[in-house]
């Protein structure tokens, strides 16, 4: 019997515990984006055609620099979020909602959400241009932000 054999074993004979119980966290999650798709779009989006979710930090990377260029260009209605400032949360608010359901693990700050009426959510994130600024080339983030900007304007 190989070293491959037990556990491949063990995994087949206990599916029929985890293949349910794994089923219903798939169908929670989908429950729990459709939800908030839906509210987002009937609701917090409104008679607007979009919103627009930005999430940053105090990162001296980027603060003065989004705080300068990207902030004062936003929509009125937009939603900012410091991450520094996250424990001041309201836990349950939409917005901090919809930042954790659709910014992800990964490279989420800075980060910013186009939510379109009926459109699945536009990502636009700028950790990595940020740290190819940060070692000189800043081509990376110039477009980024010129494409962010014209979509959550227009």
């Amino acid at each position: 019997m190989s070293s491959r054999t037990i556990p491949t074993t063990i995994v087949i004979l206990t599916s029929p515990i985890w293949l349910p119980l794994l089923l219903i966290v798939l169908i929670g999650m989908m429950i729990r984006i459709a939800v908030l798709y839906a509210i987002a779009w009937l609701w917090w989006i409104g008679r607007a055609r979009r919103r627009v979710l930005f999430v940053y930090s105090d990162s001296p990377h980027w603060k003065q620099h989004v705080e300068t260029h990207i902030l004062p260009k936003l929509p009125a209605n937009a939603v900012i979020l410091n991450w520094s400032e996250r424990a001041h949360w309201k836990r349950f608010s939409l917005a901090v909602r919809l930042f954790h359901c659709f910014a992800g693990r990964k490279e989420f700050n800075p980060i910013g959400l186009v939510f379109n009426q009926f459109a699945m959510v536009e990502r636009y994130r700028f950790w990595q241009p940020f740290q190819e600024a940060k070692h000189g080339s800043f081509g990376a983030l110039q477009e980024l932000e010129a494409t962010f900007l014209k979509r959550a304007s227009s």
